[in-house]
C-alpha cells in the first residue's frame, strides 16, 4: 500500500465556460482533450466517487477531514441548484466517515443570491477571479461574443463581500503592460483582503507574450508590484509575496507558483478520468492524465500509478536542473511553477520560462527585506 494520503480532490464538474478569457489554461493551450469531455460531471459519476471515497477513507482511518475543490471551466455551468444538490448527496454519502469542507473558483458572473446563500448554510468557500479593474480585465476575460464582463464579475464580488463567511478571496492574472499599484490600490478600494495575481501560464514552447519585445518585461513588473504592496499596501494579503517572504525567513510552505513539495491532491475530470494536477495543461495533450478512471480503477491506485510517482519525482530536489542546483535561491524557488519548465526538447527538465524574473523577484526581496530588518535594529 501507498504511504502517500491525500484528503483534497478537485472535482472538475464543468468542462466548459461562459467565458472566453484569451490566457486560459484549459481552454487556449496545448491540451485539447476538454473537447471530448462531457460539459458536466454526470450524477452516475458523482456517485462512482463517492464510492471510491468512502472505500479510500476505510483504508485510511486517520484520515478525519476532506477537502472537495469544485473547478472547470466555469463550475457553476454545472448549475448552481445542482452543485447545491450535489453537495448534500456528497455529505449524505461520506458525512459519517469524514468531516467534509468545500470550496469553489468561479469568475464570479453566474453568482446570485439564492446560490450564496445556500453556500453560507453549508461553509461552502468562494474564491473569485479577476484582474483589477475594468481596463485591465475586460482586455482578457469576455463572453464569447467579445463584451467584456468586469461590470457582472464586481456584481458577484459584491454579493461576497456581503456574505464574508464564505468570500475567501481572489486570484488574477499578470497582464505587465498595466501599472501594479493601480491595481493593487483597486483591490485595496474595494475592500478586498486575500489576493493572488498569477504569471501567465507559458513554456518554451509558448512564451510570455511581450517579452520578445522587452527582456524586462516581467521583471521590472514584479519588482514594481512588489514595491508597491510592501511599502503601500500590506493591507493586502498578497500569497505570492507573503509565501516568498515567508521562504526568506526559512519557511518551507508550497505554492503552485514554485517548485518542490508533492502532490496533495487528486483532481477528477468530468468523464471521471483521474489527473494530476490540471495546470499542466499548458504543456502537451493529455499532459495530468493517468490512465485510470473511477470505473476501473479505485484512489490509492491512482496515487500508486507511475504517472503520479513521476510527477512527484519532478517537484523533487533530486530532480531539478543543473542550472537550478547551483542557484542559491534552489530551496526557495524549486525550479518554478511545474508547467512553467516545459519544453519538447527537454520535457521538465529546464528551469522556469520566468527563471530570470523569479531570481530578479527573490534577490530583490531578500534585499527589501535585509533592508527592513536593519532600519529597525
Amino acid at each position: 500500500m501507498n504511504n502517500m494520503e491525500i484528503n483534497t480532490f478537485f472535482l472538475r464538474i464543468s468542462a466548459r465556460c461562459n467565458l472566453d478569457c484569451d490566457y486560459c489554461y484549459v481552454f487556449k493551450h496545448r491540451d485539447s482533450a476538454w473537447k471530448n469531455y462531457p460539459p458536466i460531471m454526470t450524477d452516475e459519476s458523482i456517485m462512482m466517487f463517492c464510492g471510491r471515497l468512502k472505500e479510500y477513507l476505510a483504508e485510511h482511518e486517520s484520515i478525519k477531514d476532506v477537502n472537495i475543490v469544485f473547478h472547470g471551466g466555469e463550475p457553476l455551468v454545472f448549475g448552481t441548484k445542482h452543485l447545491i444538490n450535489t453537495i448534500d448527496t456528497i455529505n449524505s454519502e461520506i458525512g459519517d466517515h469524514a468531516c467534509m469542507h468545500y470550496s469553489l473558483q468561479t469568475n464570479g458572473t453566474l453568482l446570485n443570491d439564492d446560490f450564496v446563500n445556500e453556500c453560507c448554510k453549508r461553509g461552502v468557500g468562494i474564491s473569485l477571479s479577476i484582474d483589477g479593474m475594468k481596463s485591465i480585465h475586460d482586455k482578457h476575460r469576455k463572453y464569447k461574443e467579445g463584451s467584456g464582463s468586469h461590470d457582472d464579475v464586481v456584481k458577484g464580488l459584491k454579493l461576497l463581500q456581503k456574505n464574508t463567511s464564505v468570500f475567501e478571496g481572489i486570484i488574477g492574472v499578470i497582464d505587465p503592460y498595466f501599472d501594479p499599484d493601480e491595481i493593487l490600490s483597486f483591490f485595496e478600494e474595494l475592500g478586498i483582503e486575500n489576493i493572488d495575481l498569477l504569471l501567465p501560464d507559458s513554456t518554451y514552447l509558448d512564451e510570455p507574450f511581450g517579452r520578445d519585445k522587452d527582456e524586462n518585461l516581467y521583471k521590472n513588473w514584479l519588482i514594481k508590484a512588489f514595491d508597491s504592496w510592501f511599502y503601500s499596501h500590506q493591507s493586502l494579503h498578497f500569497r505570492t509575496f507573503e509565501f516568498l517572504l515567508g521562504g526568506l525567513f526559512g519557511d518551507n510552505a508550497e505554492l503552485d507558483a514554485f517548485g518542490l513539495g508533492a502532490l496533495d491532491y487528486l483532481t477528477i475530470e468530468t468523464d471521471g478520468s483521474y489527473h494530476t494536477s490540471d495546470i499542466l495543461k499548458v504543456a502537451f495533450e493529455n499532459a495530468s492524465y493517468l490512465g485510470m478512471d473511477l470505473s476501473k480503477n479505485t484512489i490509492e491506485e491512482a496515487l500508486n500509478s507511475d504517472k503520479v510517482k513521476e510527477y512527484n519525482h519532478l517537484l523533487s530536489i533530486e530532480s531539478l536542473p543543473l542550472k537550478c542546483k547551483k542557484c542559491k535561491y534552489s530551496n526557495l524557488c524549486g525550479g518554478g511553477s511545474l508547467p512553467h519548465r516545459y519544453s519538447p526538447e527537454n520535457l521538465f527538465d529546464n528551469p522556469t520560462v520566468y527563471c530570470d524574473e523569479m531570481f530578479a523577484l527573490i534577490e530583490h526581496a531578500e534585499n527589501v527585506l535585509e533592508k527592513a530588518v536593519n532600519d529597525e535594529a
